[in-house]
């Protein structure tokens, strides 16, 4: 199994056949496993690593920067709302 986890990446079939090693390596480790599937794909992480990208998140999100950039993005969405934001003109109008 842990052969398996070397490439951080496994299909369904395989995280079936060993789901109690899968999640105790990614726990153990903190390594992040893909299971790929015909519909796409997703990613298992620990409980632990999860809570610290979310804090992460959360902190990064409150910098002034992050701030200032929410609203320039309001004020682009409130205006675009309003119409639009230049008058067209047909081609080959005079």
């Amino acid at each position: 199994m842990s052969e398996e986890l070397n490439d951080n990446f496994m299909s369904v079939d395989q995280v079936q056949r060993g789901l109690g090693r899968v999640l105790q390596q990614v726990c153990r480790d903190r390594v992040r496993v893909e299971v790929r599937h015909e519909m796409g794909a997703c990613v298992l992480i620990s409980k632990d690593e999860l809570e610290t990208l979310e804090h992460a998140l959360e902190i990064l999100s409150n910098t002034s920067d992050v701030q200032k950039m929410a609203r320039i993005i309001e004020s682009l969405s409130t205006t675009a709302a309003r119409g639009p934001l230049l008058t067209t003109r047909r081609i080959g109008a005079n």
